[in-house]
């Protein structure tokens, strides 16, 4: 970046992201290019890019002002996840969900 030309038509970045660029690179990894890539995503948009079950979006519907997008086009579009009986236990050993049983 301080040897770009003077007449360059990008302007200085506030924040950069490198990657690793292989051939064998397996780029799912969820720690090493997806959470990283999440994260910079999220500080440069202010916001969560998480995805959210039903019952935390209408938790955030009622507490938050902004939700994030993924309850914006999914839950208020009446588009969110299905559960099942199997996902819902997983979530709420994960601990994303409160057992209400």
């Amino acid at each position: 970046m301080r040897l770009r030309p003077p007449d360059w038509p990008l302007p200085l970045p506030n924040a950069i992201h490198h990657i690793v660029e292989d051939f064998l690179t397996d780029w799912t990894a969820p720690n090493a290019h997806i959470l990283p890539l999440r994260r910079f995503l999220e500080n440069c948009l202010s916001t969560d890019l998480r995805n959210f079950f039903a019952e935390s979006c209408f938790l955030f519907a009622f507490t938050h002002q902004k939700l994030p997008p993924s309850c914006q086009q999914g839950y208020v579009r009446m588009q969110g996840l299905v559960g099942s009986q199997e996902l819902r236990h997983h979530a709420v050993q994960a601990g994303l969900l409160q057992d209400y049983t």
